[in-house]
């Protein structure tokens, strides 16, 4: 079984864990309705993906 030779100090940890904090999710707006969506995704208030009508989506 593998053991550390001599203990990992805390900034030699840390420098190493530091890629590892949670990113905001990244918000696109869409090209027909301005309404923020996911990136590559279809928006929600409109139904389009590039220009493309893929969802009929009913008005309230």
């Amino acid at each position: 079984m593998a053991v550390p030779q001599r203990k990992t100090n805390k900034a030699r940890k840390r420098k190493r864990r530091a890629h590892d904090a949670i990113r905001p999710v990244s918000h696109t707006h869409c090209s027909r309705c301005n309404s923020l969506t996911l990136p590559h995704s279809i928006c929600d208030n409109c139904g389009t993906y590039r220009g493309r009508t893929l969802l009929a989506v009913e008005d309230f």
